[in-house]
């Protein structure tokens, strides 16, 4: 009984926190407010798939639809909506708006993630100097991925949902890699993949690329050992098949084919914007030749500003390559340098140093990186898709403070302290410019400058 009671508190308290939960989402909810018809998809999306249904209701979707034989569905993962089944108890819970407290649930999960991580570092490794992990906890709280995208709607749920399944995927191989490897937290990285693979499939394909790569090093490291190895990891490897049957047989129901997740040539937006339907035939969705661009979107956003003819720079090569480049201009160097360091500090580590733990840390950042890439190359960059990076960021950010706590150099005590404010203020300024500002192309926002219309955006003007 005595080894009982740590289970039932924790299970007791893993329950108080779920009602808790239920409770917080249905007081946001019932607060009173001008609902945007999109924010209530995920709950059509549930409604109909407890109909044994596929599509959505075209007026609460919009032109975010995409029209398949006569139906019209919506592209993103079905999770969110599996999230709103414990308020299908609700009277009228279809017309009620669960979004605000869906992002709110899944940023505090972010990042209670992230700070459980680090203390798992301080404390298997005391000899991380405490102004370090003061450092980078200051981070973790009050910078990028929790300071950035704050402006909720059903575009930040998704991604924010998805960023805690990554959390959830480092969180697990940074522990494998303190602790070794066994049956739990190859669970957790299997789970945290499946369910990305069910939230934004940009990200599951990353965390599905990390978890296989990990089971390929495993598999050839333990060969001689394979009967008991193909025993620990029988269990993860079904939890992710079973999440893969489960999206290829959404996939199914929305397109016809399971390996189908979205089909840009029935978008609705196209209306509006027929030159990507050309862009699309000519390019496709992803292109290498995008990279170039995608640098300087995400980290030196020099697009935004004008030339001396009066146009923005680089606007042929975006109107050739490129759907909508999003406001706000923002940069990785500005709002997570510390991350930055750090993970540059943990790839040369790597170089230099050999560990028993190095291939399978290369195998999850390589996969973890395959996100980052797609963003780079992508016909559309919008600024939520910035959390696609956090994921390969942290990986290595933590990969550094594991190994300075086993003796590797630390960054300088002021370095690491002004780039933490860097990153607290840089973070502060692109948040509070993505919160005043309009979606969409930001070309066509930004005809009079950058700086006109930010000074409008903040009311200064």
């Amino acid at each position: 009984m005595t080894t009982m009671r740590p289970l039932l508190r924790r299970l007791c308290g893993t329950l108080l926190l779920a009602m808790g939960t239920v409770l917080f989402c249905i007081a946001i909810a019932r607060i009173p407010r001008e609902v945007h018809p999109l924010d209530l998809t995920f709950n059509s999306m549930l409604d109909h798939l407890l109909h044994g249904r596929f599509d959505v209701d075209p007026a609460v979707v919009g032109r975010e639809g995409f029209a398949i034989g006569g139906r019209v569905v919506a592209y993103w993962g079905i999770l969110p909506a599996l999230l709103r089944l414990p308020f299908t108890i609700l009277p009228g819970w279809q017309t009620l708006d669960f979004t605000i407290g869906s992002c709110l649930v899944a940023l505090a999960g972010m990042i209670a993630t992230k700070l459980w991580t680090l203390r798992t570092i301080r404390r298997a490794l005391p000899d991380l100097p405490p102004w370090l992990s003061r450092a980078m906890a200051v981070v973790l709280l009050f910078s990028g991925a929790q300071l950035c995208f704050l402006r909720f709607s059903l575009y930040q749920e998704v991604c924010l949902w998805a960023a805690l399944w990554g959390a959830l995927f480092v969180a697990a191989a940074i522990h494998a890699r303190l602790h070794g490897l066994g049956r739990g937290a190859l669970l957790v990285m299997a789970l945290a993949a499946g369910l990305a693979m069910l939230t934004r499939v940009s990200l599951g394909i990353g965390l599905v690329a990390a978890f296989c790569g990990v089971l390929l090093v495993e598999t050839l490291r333990r060969r001689e050992a394979w009967r008991a190895w193909l025993g620990t990891a029988a269990g993860p490897l079904g939890v992710l098949v079973l999440c893969g049957l489960v999206t290829a047989g959404v996939n199914l129901g929305r397109w016809g084919s399971p390996l189908t997740f979205a089909d840009y040539h029935h978008y609705l937006y196209n209306a509006w914007y027929p030159d990507r339907l050309v862009r699309m035939a000519e390019q496709g969705l992803f292109n290498l030749q995008r990279v170039p661009f995608g640098l300087i979107y995400y980290f030196a956003p020099v697009w935004v500003l004008h030339g001396a003819d009066g146009h923005l720079l680089l606007e042929a090569t975006r109107q050739k390559w490129i759907d909508a480049a999003e406001l706000p201009p923002s940069s990785f160097l500005l709002t997570d340098p510390l991350l930055l360091l750090l993970g540059a500090r943990a790839i040369w580590q790597s170089m230099r140093r050999s560990s028993p733990t190095r291939a399978r840390s290369a195998a999850i950042a390589i996969g973890l990186a395959i996100p980052p890439m797609l963003m780079l190359c992508a016909v559309s960059m919008n600024f939520r898709y910035r959390l696609d990076f956090y994921p390969f960021f942290e990986f290595l950010a933590f990969a550094a403070l594991v190994g300075i706590g086993r003796g590797a150099l630390p960054p300088g005590r002021q370095l690491a302290a002004g780039l933490a404010v860097v990153s607290v203020l840089g973070s502060l300024l692109v948040g509070a410019a993505y919160l005043v500002g309009r979606l969409g192309p930001g070309q066509l926002l930004i005809g009079d400058g950058i700086g006109t219309y930010y000074l409008q955006a903040f009311g200064l003007r």
